[in-house]
């Protein structure tokens, strides 16, 4: 599999049945809990369990028509046991997802609200099988995650606040074509878990001027290739900002948090953006046009092709949806 085809793709509730194995006294305790324990007055009882729900989400990548991953559990490791969910479909077999359905604050649900007990998990992993697979213009490649799970950071469940998490696919960031393989990697880097009640939304417009820099003639089709790239922080310098590189290609830069593809509306002609489940805080913007010269695993700069042309700073508010015009 060559260059050329990780270029391209760099730009790229139903029926939930789940087991939780519990330790005795976990039980026992919640059972207390529910009787009001010891106490007649309900205000001394702490609850022991908070609602948890998963959903899925993801930015998507140009150049690919379908990004298909197959779910079949998913699990909590904590001090106890861990507690598992089997994701299935209506059929009882394991949820298939198209990933490039899911643009923007759209999510799909896998798990439910369930109760757990509170406290505190080390890890969620999101077990993947290897029916998974990717469409693109070069054809339709398996997808395959290292030890069939992708393994994020864990959480703490509280008492009083229901745990409702969705997993952000930062696809341009998470699919890798290794050399000389006929499958595509999807790793954890760029796969986020976050905690709804915590995010926004970012959203807006790219001036078309921008699509006449002479850097942007040096591709085909000028509506590919177009993305926002999203850096945490107040940033200065647009020197200071770097590609998607894995770290270690260049310390000194800052590498994006996020990157998001620009579409085009054939019905407005407008060039729009729209970033989801971004954490509450502050945020640097940059435009390139240039985007699908930026290779995953590598750092590019303008001998390369790859080029940041704006910086904008905005301030993303958790619940709402924040604005940003770039031009």
């Amino acid at each position: 599999m060559n260059k050329s085809k990780l270029s391209s793709l760099a730009l790229f509730n139903k029926s939930i049945k789940y087991t939780i194995y519990l330790p005795l006294v976990v039980a026992t305790s919640a059972v207390l809990s529910a009787c009001g324990g010891s106490s007649d007055d309900p205000s001394d009882v702490s609850p022991t369990t908070t609602g948890f729900s998963l959903a899925v989400s993801d930015a998507p990548v140009d150049s690919a028509s379908e990004v298909v991953v197959v779910f079949d559990e998913v699990e909590l490791t904590g001090d106890g046991a861990p507690i598992r969910f089997d994701v299935q479909d209506e059929n009882g077999d394991p949820r298939s997802i198209d990933l490039l359905t899911l643009p923007g604050s759209q999510f799909e649900t896998i798990v439910a609200e369930t109760a757990i007990p509170t406290g505190a998990y080390s890890q969620l992993r999101l077990s993947v099988t290897s029916d998974s697979y990717i469409v693109t213009e070069e054809g339709t490649f398996p997808i395959r995650v290292p030890s069939g799970e992708l393994k994020l950071d864990g959480f703490t469940a509280q008492p009083g606040f229901d745990a409702a998490y969705t997993v952000e696919f930062d696809l341009r960031k998470s699919l890798v074509d290794p050399v000389g393989q006929p499958v595509i990697m999807l790793k954890p880097r760029g796969v986020r878990l976050v905690l709804n009640d915590d995010v926004g939304t970012l959203e807006g417009s790219i001036a078309p001027t921008l699509l006449d820099d002479e850097q942007c003639a040096s591709k085909m089709d000028l509506f590919t290739g177009n993305a926002v790239y999203l850096y945490e922080g107040e940033q200065s310098s647009i020197n200071s900002l770097g590609d998607d590189a894995d770290e270690g290609a260049d310390d000194s830069e800052v590498r994006p948090f996020a990157i998001v593809p620009v579409t085009y509306d054939d019905v407005t002609q407008a060039y729009n953006f729209t970033a989801g489940f971004v954490p509450q805080g502050e945020y640097t913007a940059s435009f390139s046009c240039t985007a699908l010269f930026d290779e995953p695993e590598t750092d590019e700069d303008e001998v390369d092709g790859f080029s940041l042309q704006t910086l904008d700073t905005t301030t993303v508010v958790a619940g709402e949806t924040t604005t940003l015009d770039i031009e």
